[in-house]
């Protein structure tokens, strides 16, 4: 897949993931709208992963990637999916967009990385300070229950990141399309 190809396909599947959480969650249960979004895209890793004839390793590494990266997604996808239900959609985005800070805090943590330079660290305070001063001047940041929902959502975005680290941790090299099916 060219780089281009791959950088679009990041940009429509990310910029389209809030609204189609909350359309999703409209008419059904929240955790219906997970199982048949996990369904859909294990259906079409796997076709990607048989047209494309890449390697499917059950090694111990792998193994142990497929579990944290399961889990990690599937407990974010939870909780956003819950959590989109009394917040906006757009804060849903914003929210995500911490996932950066949140990967190099457990890197730090975890892989003894030192990434998070005083520079980057005031750079990230700036745009929460931004961030905040957008939705303080807004109508709220969501309905009766939106403390609970941005709870979730900091939450998953905590065990998406952290499941990030995890995967580097193992040190795995089985192909990605392997690990995200």
């Amino acid at each position: 897949m060219s780089i281009p190809a791959a950088y679009i396909g990041i940009i429509l599947i990310w910029s389209t993931t809030p609204l189609a959480i909350q359309w999703s969650a409209q008419g059904v249960g929240f955790a219906f709208a997970v199982f048949a979004r996990m369904a859909i895209g294990l259906s079409l890793a796997t076709v990607l992963l048989l047209v494309w004839r890449l390697d499917f390793p059950l090694h111990r590494r792998a193994r142990q990637s497929y579990l944290v990266s399961g889990l990690g997604l599937f407990g974010a996808m939870t909780l956003t999916y819950w959590g989109a239900r009394f917040i906006h959609s757009g804060l849903v985005s914003v929210l995500f967009g911490f996932s950066p800070l949140m990967t190099g805090v457990f890197s730090a943590l975890w892989l003894g990385e030192r990434s998070l330079t005083p520079r980057r660290l005031a750079g990230t305070a700036l745009g929460i300070s931004g961030l905040a001063l957008i939705f303080a001047r807004s109508d709220g940041i969501g309905g009766e229950h939106a403390l609970a929902g941005l709870s979730a959502l900091l939450l998953a975005v905590a065990i998406y990141s952290a499941s990030l680290v995890g995967i580097k941790r193992i040190g795995d090299d089985s192909p990605p399309l392997a690990t995200t099916a």
